[in-house]
């Protein structure tokens, strides 16, 4: 079952605004700042001892997972959005 470039447009919007919405609530809530301290804590945790090569090594395989990640984040997203514009095509309400 195809898809339309509309119904693709349509998706990749609804996706972008439940994006923004969740941005919007967080902002609103005042965890943005926060999310980058724990970010940075973690990330001194993981590599507290650790030889500047090895930490070098790691990012390189890091950057390939996050290529993965964002693929599959997309996938998702979109999934997200076709089963908003069916819920709102079949009159439900929104999770």
């Amino acid at each position: 079952m195809g898809r339309t470039a509309n119904e693709i447009r349509d998706d990749i919007a609804l996706a972008g605004r439940l994006l923004a919405d969740a941005y919007a609530t967080a902002r609103r809530r005042g965890w943005l700042g926060w999310i980058s301290v724990a970010a940075v804590v973690l990330a001194g945790v993981a590599f507290r001892r650790r030889p500047t090569a090895d930490v070098a090594e790691r990012a390189g395989r890091t950057v390939e997972r996050a290529g993965r990640t964002a693929r599959r984040a997309l996938q998702v997203a979109g999934a997200l959005a076709a089963i908003e514009r069916f819920r709102r095509a079949a009159g439900r309400r929104a999770a």
